[in-house]
């Protein structure tokens, strides 16, 4: 009987026994994903723009941007990051409101790529 209380506590979907700090965690962990990569493609973005003036102070001419290349990379690396954490979440916490982690960068990513492919078929 003991033996079937500790498999049916150990399931996924109930927690697994985690202590409720350990599941705030884990649900933050696509939170903060979110944050650092908004983060790092903000700076980014700041760092092409400082280059993009000093070029124009030094009389030159910027390169013209190619957004789509840099579109179709955000759409795939999100979609796949997605996709990784979906499956992660529905191993080991199983259907639980836990796998929005991972299908919002799922999502949106798909949503990117349609979108690039999209853009593509209008400008032939």
């Amino acid at each position: 009987m003991i033996l079937l209380q500790t498999a049916a506590a150990a399931a996924p979907g109930s927690g697994g026994g985690l202590t409720p700090t350990a599941q705030i965690l884990i649900a933050i962990i696509p939170l903060a994903a979110v944050v650092m990569l908004t983060g790092l493609f903000f700076f980014y973005l700041f760092w092409d723009y400082k280059k993009q003036i000093l070029i124009i102070e030094k009389g030159g001419n910027p390169p013209r941007h190619r957004i789509d290349e840099k579109l179709l990379l955000i759409g795939i690396v999100a979609l796949f990051v997605g996709i990784g954490l979906t499956i992660f979440f529905a191993v080991y916490t199983g259907f639980t409101p836990s796998l929005l982690g991972g299908i919002m960068p799922t999502v949106s990513g798909l949503g990117i790529v349609v979108y690039y492919i999209i853009r593509r078929r209008n400008e032939k």
